[in-house]
């Protein structure tokens, strides 16, 4: 199975390098011409590869101190422009906003993720922020100190009982990100993972495999065309369909509270609680206040 993909895969990975070696060569001048400094860029990868050697924060400091507020990249062989003037920053989100409104379209999407406020374009965006802001504003997150409070005393009984056994020592990182996950899912989805007894949890397995994924993936995806990332057989071999995991399980939740009529106390019913058919929002007062 694998030889026979990579003997699909190469003749393409190979028309890909050379149409993103010709791209980056042609844009290479992009910045120079416009008098606009910044980091040299590599053959294909541009300056991607630079936050990945080392932490990003660091990188883009050292950007900032030797080039100054406004700077050039390449992101593969696609200029970017970064923004480090407060100012200029909030014109561009603000008064610009509508020149500025989309974010690029990330490698390996599906037509869900499109549809998510991350990824969204347009009306598509509008429509799902107008859902979403109501859902942020400090009378609906303040009902969810109870879960969060609920996930912190699973997480003193957990340290009780690891005290109990005799143990002097933990692995912190496993237990905060335990901790992590169980607020998230309580949060969301009023799910509880018990990641603490049960790490193979497909909640938290799913989770982690979206959020440590290997770097070659990453690269992978910026590589090939669009039209082989998004494939199924592309998203099967790569096990890249970690992120369908939550969309199925948020559908099949949304389905069954609706079908019998349930209400939980959560950012999931929240959501739904604020939607109505034409997009709009139900409480003008939290709308207000999200804007704000």
């Amino acid at each position: 199975m694998t030889f026979f993909l990579w003997s699909v895969l190469a003749p393409i990975s190979q028309y890909s390098f050379i149409h993103s070696f010709s791209s980056w060569k042609n844009a290479l001048s992009y910045w120079k011409d416009r008098q606009i400094s910044g980091p040299k860029p590599i053959p294909i990868f541009g300056n991607v590869l630079s936050p990945v050697l080392k932490a990003r924060p660091y990188v883009e400091m050292e950007w900032y101190k030797k080039y100054g507020k406004l700077f050039g990249v390449f992101n593969m062989g696609k200029p970017c422009l970064t923004v480090a003037d407060p100012e200029l920053i909030k014109q561009i989100l603000v008064k610009d906003f509508h020149s500025f409104r989309n974010r690029r379209t990330p490698p390996g999407g599906n037509r869900v993720t499109a549809k998510s406020m991350l990824s969204a374009r347009d009306d598509d965006w509008k429509r799902v922020r107008a859902i979403a802001s109501p859902t942020f504003t400090s009378g609906k997150m303040r009902k969810m100190y109870a879960l969060i409070n609920h996930c912190c005393e699973d997480f003193i009984d957990s340290l009780d009982k690891d005290v109990s056994n005799g143990m002097n020592e933990v692995e912190l990182k496993q237990l905060m990100g335990a901790y992590t996950m169980d607020v998230i899912a309580s949060c969301a989805f009023a799910t509880k993972t018990n990641t603490y007894a049960d790490p193979n949890n497909p909640f938290t397995t799913k989770a982690n495999n979206l959020f440590t994924a290997p770097i070659w993936k990453g690269m992978l995806q910026l590589l090939l065309p669009s039209f082989i990332v998004n494939s199924d057989i592309y998203r099967r071999t790569l096990n890249a369909s970690d992120s369908d995991f939550f969309v199925d399980f948020s559908r099949s939740l949304i389905q069954k509270r609706k079908k019998n009529n349930e209400k939980h106390n959560d950012f999931l019913q929240l959501l739904m609680d604020v939607e109505r058919s034409d997009g709009d929002i139900r409480e003008a007062s939290d709308a207000n206040e999200a804007h704000h």
